[in-house]
């Protein structure tokens, strides 16, 4: 693992970013679906894993009877990869079956076929189907300055989570509880903290940061993707020239560690560091020329397509992202 964050290291210092491909990538990351019904759950969630356990299935099952779980995994160069979990559980105060997927890792490992045979299997048991988790993920390539991406809405929290190193690993939006929280990290970090290796592309992607939008229940809906590009409209790389100099110390700490305001100006009162905020907001929106915004909002338009797709290849025809 060390030898490989060298090489990314050395990979980003020597990478000649103007010839480099700049993609923009959306794809769904994870789902969570919830099988329900007035029946009893425990015999349907039983008699689930021993089907899949009597089919010739390209996948290990890992079970854990004491906490009511399963797992489809993968044997990927001496460990396993949990490709399907599942597990009988309570939601809402009702008991459920949920069942968490990466639908890139479940095509990557072969695994559509036994995903189409849990739905017949869900369907002939008169299952009713829901999402309760979507995540939709933005993998951009080559572009080192999105680390200076902000967001400037009022009521989002926003928390920065730095390496050993001192450099930033991740930034979140949002809450973890909230409907819609935005997270952006550095993918091929992360590929290489989990081993696999073969994910990486160092000479044509030696940057790959992913912005994520991860949406529960409430914010799964036909308005989901409307809703994202009006998110996506507050995320910008916001410059400070355009501030008075007395200004700029107060608009730094705004956009860099919102949370740190009051302690940084004590002498001001909470009204006023509201009021002051609300005034930045509107002060970047007039001077700021948003293209990166626009770029993604381009991005998800043209993919939008290819998404609803593969989702009704997934769940079925229930839901149209539009």
């Amino acid at each position: 693992m060390t030898n490989l964050s060298h090489e990314l290291q050395k990979y980003q210092s020597s990478a000649d970013l103007t010839s480099l491909p700049k993609d923009i990538r959306v794809s769904i990351d994870r789902l969570t679906v919830l099988l329900d019904s007035n029946q009893s759950l425990r015999r349907i969630f039983r008699e689930l894993r021993q089907a899949l356990e009597k089919t010739d299935i390209p996948f290990h099952i890992q079970v854990n009877l004491k906490d009511d779980t399963f797992t489809l995994s993968k044997l990927v160069e001496d460990d396993y990869i949990n490709v399907v979990f599942f597990q009988l559980s309570q939601y809402g105060g009702f008991e459920v079956i949920r069942i968490d997927f990466n639908p890139n890792s479940l095509k990557e490992y072969h695994g559509q076929t036994v995903w189409r045979q849990i739905l017949t299997y869900a369907k002939l048991n008169r299952l009713d189907i829901r999402l309760s988790r979507l995540d939709l993920a933005f993998d951009i390539f080559n572009r080192p300055d999105i680390l200076m991406l902000q967001h400037i809405k009022g009521g989002v929290s926003h928390k920065v989570f730095y390496g050993r190193s001192g450099n930033v690993e991740s930034k979140y939006w949002g809450a973890s509880g909230s409907n819609i929280q935005v997270r952006l990290y550095d993918k091929n970090r992360e590929v290489i903290a989990h081993k696999r290796a073969d994910k990486l592309n160092l000479q044509e992607k030696p940057y790959w940061w992913r912005l994520e939008f991860q949406l529960r229940t409430k914010a799964i809906n036909e308005e989901t993707i409307s809703e994202i590009h009006k998110r996506l409209e507050n995320f910008s790389f916001y410059s400070l020239e355009s501030i008075p100099p007395e200004n700029k110390a107060f608009a730094y700490i705004f956009l860099n560690a919102p949370e740190m305001l009051t302690q940084l100006f004590p002498y001001l009162k909470p009204n006023t560091i509201t009021v002051k905020k609300g005034r930045l907001r509107k002060h970047f929106k007039k001077y700021n020329i948003n293209a990166f915004s626009l770029e993604l909002q381009e991005a998800l338009r043209k993919q939008t397509p290819r998404l609803n797709q593969e989702l009704k290849d997934l769940i079925g025809e229930f839901l149209t992202l539009k």
